[in-house]
């Protein structure tokens, strides 16, 4: 496909361990679990993947370590055509738990690895095109190294667009650079948790709308089956439905749904198309286990939703 904006993807890859089980453990007890997968995650790997199976040119800001998750890495990398540009030879990439209730739900713990460990030299070799689209997460913007990153981000050229995806490390995420970002140039993407924590308690669509207004920005407001809502400052929110599926699980399902929503964006959709776009690819995921699901075009075009 001629004419496509790259992606520059700047997030994690990690390790997946997914289990299933009746409910989550309270303190000091022991639940049994049942280990439905392996996969290779993370925020950045699943929004690059995603990409890759859409035909989007992927520019790969993701690091790579140095141990048994970075071989996995490297492979799958290898796999999808993306090429290891970022690596470090004193770390090896995190890994997450990812546990799985009935409902589909999901809770993470999450162990860290070179994916939050920034420096200057490595983002100075991502060569950024004068236009295009910049993804990154919150889970490697609040590591020991953020203000490198954040600066790396803030500093980046006016012809990149930057969606951000801050996710369940928004308290994480220092309130300097939240209010240093180029209101013109950012599209924030947040769930119903993220939104009352940014925009404050309250109807989702209200508060994401008037923080839309107060800060000059674009928020995406997903709101899972319930579909999403799209808030610029200068005109009312617009809602886009979802896609109706049999929920397996929801992980990786904010991620699908950015590399989606920056499919169509890289081809030249309108906003409320890219969105759409988002809503289905996500829905796909959550239909499958695990965050691995993303699908091609083919899969897209013959995805039969209920």
């Amino acid at each position: 496909m001629a004419g496509l904006l790259p992606i520059t993807v700047i997030g994690a890859a990690a390790g997946d361990i997914v289990l299933s089980l009746p409910r989550l453990p309270r303190s000091g007890a022991d639940q049994e679990a049942k280990e439905i997968d392996r996969q290779i995650g993370g925020s950045g790997f699943n929004v690059a993947r995603a990409l890759v199976r859409l035909q989007i040119p992927v520019i790969n800001g993701i690091p790579v370590g140095n141990g048994c998750w970075g071989e996995q890495i490297t492979k799958e990398m290898q796999d999808l055509g993306l090429e290891v540009t970022l690596t470090n030879s004193f770390l090896d990439n995190g890994w997450c738990l990812a546990m799985v209730e009935p409902d589909g739900e999901r809770s993470f713990v999450s162990v860290s690895g070179c994916e939050v460990d920034w420096s200057r030299a490595m983002l100075s070799s991502i060569a950024l095109p004068e236009k295009g689209y910049i993804y990154s997460s919150g889970y490697v913007m609040a590591g020991k190294s953020t203000a490198i990153l954040c600066d790396w981000l803030l500093a980046s050229p006016s012809g990149q667009m930057l969606l951000l995806d801050f996710g369940p490390r928004l308290p994480e995420i220092a309130p300097a650079f939240l209010d240093a970002l180029p209101a013109d140039r950012t599209i924030l993407t947040l769930n119903r948790d993220e939104v009352a924590i940014l925009c404050g308690e309250g109807d989702p669509v209200v508060q994401a709308s008037g923080y839309s207004v107060k800060r000059k920005i674009t928020i995406i407001c997903r709101l899972g089956s319930q579909g999403t809502w799209i808030c610029l400052p200068d005109r009312d929110p617009e809602y886009v439905a979802a896609y109706k599926v049999k929920v397996v699980d929801t992980i990786g399902a904010g991620d699908a749904h950015s590399g989606g929503m920056l499919a169509g964006l890289s081809q030249g959709m309108s906003l409320r198309d890219a969105v759409e776009l988002g809503n289905r690819v996500a829905a796909i995921v959550v239909n499958r286990s695990g965050a691995a699901g993303a699908p091609t075009i083919k899969e897209l075009e013959e995805f039969v939703f209920e």
